[in-house]
């Protein structure tokens, strides 16, 4: 279909938006106004349930950003992600709070640092603000 077509396109049209603008790359959106945390408990493992769904409240726009990151967490470890969790830290004294997503891999210790270091490369250190980075980090634990 043409780009011409595709100006004309009408929900009744045969042709499907896919079929003139295929999607690059698939990306998990939040259903709308679902419950963050619950929808991110279906994703992630909580570590600390309670205070995950607090700051979650408190910083509603990282949610979106966990999401993403647990599908290029995925993409990049594939299988070898045995388990991805998300851990709330707190450390009054450095005036730290934030999450942390928990690779858990069945990789050596050197693997799973090269696969951490692809992850920033091809994604978060191009995609997430440094604002959203003062809250959000992920961490790899070898088995």
């Amino acid at each position: 279909m043409s780009i011409n077509q595709a100006a004309t396109w009408t929900p009744n049209s045969t042709a499907a938006l896919h079929d003139i603008f295929p999607p690059a790359e698939t990306v998990a959106v939040l259903p709308e106004r679902q419950n963050d945390a619950d929808f991110l408990s279906s994703l992630y493992a909580f570590n600390n349930d309670g205070e995950i769904r607090k700051f979650l409240q408190r910083h509603d726009q990282l949610s979106q950003h966990l999401v993403e990151a647990h599908q290029q967490i995925k993409k990049i470890f594939r299988e070898n992600a045995v388990q991805v969790s998300l851990e709330y830290a707190h450390d009054s004294e450095e005036n730290f709070e934030g999450l942390f997503a928990i690779v858990k891999t069945d990789l050596s210790p050197e693997r799973a640092l090269d696969l951490l270091d692809r992850l920033d490369d091809e994604w978060f250190l191009e995609h997430v603000s440094p604002e959203i980075g003062n809250w959000f980090a992920v961490k790899v634990r070898p088995q």
